[in-house]
């Protein structure tokens, strides 16, 4: 008697996984937008930026965001090309904004994809009329509050009902949505809190990181009064990591090694992303800036982009250095450099390099021996660079199309003809 209930259960549950997948399954994705045309329009999401670091820096105060039809569209171009087997869309109009996306699902489930959408209406407050998965029809009001109570209750804070009554009033135009919203202050406090209540205790990386932070931090190199290359860097932590990883800990110390050298000579804010402090609480940098090739931009690529690489994926470091060079194209801009994608793409290898077993201690050894720069990065002669958005079209048309594949396979192949690298 017991076992037949076990088994009219187990059949019960198999029934209703397999009701939800056909519910919420499809074999075609509903959303197929062209992700180089969806970043043709990078250079238009400056404006939105601009707002966002004003209502930052102002968090006391109300605050109004407008973002366009383009700025949505290129988000989600570059979402589509840092994420594999996401394809997503905004439509704004007066009446109305559908979010829509589609995932591809991994193997073995090759060829079913999750179809999602959200209907969103102008108003006080946020309005969701519905949302829709796959053929699964849900009232928008529901959902929001469903999401709201399982992020809080994950995040043991209320950091999803802030964010929800953050929102004061949608107004909707043809291609264009404005949203204003109480001030950000309580939100950010919420953000704090959540991140606190989610983190796994003590971060081994990035307690390694803030050790090397420090290290680089109090050396005669990191106070030098004139630029020193970035190879010189290198050399200082991964003779340090040489000497204090074993075989087990030779990946982390590399790792904990390059984030250092990200957060000292790139951004100092990448410290809150590592999980790593800085000496003293002050904000740790080179005294004089670090330079690659002669050129401190292209020092911050490569050290911001092999952190980028250990905190994340390949495909997300490369769709955020190419997007930060369609942004570039912009009036006022520097243009898109294919010396500065030459350097985050040569960030990507050595930061992959650095932290495969096979290849972790062979360049802590380079590096105790003395890495040139020629070691790390290629010949950059003849890249072209400062390529408006009008000599970027005219030239190559759009991402993805043959000329831009040719131009940065060539820079790939300059790469891996680098001996580190093969």
């Amino acid at each position: 008697m017991f076992g037949r209930i076990v088994l009219f259960i187990f059949l019960l549950l198999v029934s209703a996984i397999a009701l939800v997948a056909v519910l919420v399954v499809d074999t075609a994705p509903a959303v197929s937008r062209v992700s180089s045309q969806q970043v043709d329009n990078a250079d238009t999401v400056h404006e939105l930026l601009r707002q966002i670091k004003t209502s930052l820096s102002d968090r006391h105060s109300q605050q109004t965001v407008a973002v366009s039809q383009a700025q949505f569209e290129s988000l989600m171009g570059f979402a589509q090309r840092a994420l594999p087997g996401f394809n997503g869309a905004v439509d704004v109009s007066a009446g109305q904004t559908e979010i829509s996306a589609s995932v591809a699902l991994p193997a073995p489930a090759d060829g079913y994809f999750i179809n999602l959408s959200a209907l969103i209406l102008p108003g006080q407050g946020v309005d969701i009329e519905h949302v829709q998965i796959g053929n699964l029809m849900l009232p928008g009001d529901k959902t929001l509050a469903a999401a709201v109570w399982l992020v809080d209750k994950f995040t043991k804070s209320d950091v999803a009902s802030t964010a929800a009554n953050q929102i004061t009033q949608i107004t909707m135009t043809d291609e264009r949505l404005v949203l204003d919203m109480r001030p950000l202050d309580e939100l950010l406090q919420q953000i704090d809190v959540a991140r606190e209540n989610v983190s796994s205790g003590v971060d081994e990386l990035g307690t390694l990181t803030t050790d090397y932070l420090a290290y680089v931090n109090s050396s005669p190199l990191g106070s030098s009064p004139t630029p020193q290359s970035v190879a010189s860097y290198i050399n200082l932590v991964f003779s340090r990591a040489n000497e204090l990883s074993a075989d087990d800990t030779r990946v982390m110390h590399n790792q904990a090694a390059l984030l250092s050298l990200a957060i000292f000579l790139g951004d100092h804010r990448i410290a809150g992303l590592a999980g790593a402090s800085h000496p003293a609480g002050v904000a740790s940098e080179s005294k004089a800036p670090a330079v690659l090739a002669q050129r401190n931009d292209l020092a911050r690529h490569f050290t911001i982009s092999a952190a980028l690489q250990i905190l994340s994926q390949q495909n997300m470091t490369m769709a955020i250095g190419e997007f930060k060079e369609l942004m570039d194209r912009a009036r006022g801009g520097s243009g898109y450099s294919f010396v500065d994608l030459a350097a985050d793409m040569s960030g990507i290898e050595f930061a992959k390099a650095a932290s495969e077993s096979d290849s972790a201690l062979k360049l802590q050894k380079l590096a105790v021996k003395g890495l040139k720069e020629r070691d790390i990065l290629p010949f950059i002669g003849g890249l072209p660079e400062g390529l408006s958005k009008a000599e970027f079209s005219y030239r190559y048309s759009e991402v993805d199309s043959p000329a831009y594949r040719k131009q940065v396979a060539e820079i790939q192949q300059r790469i891996d003809n680098l001996p580190i690298y093969r």
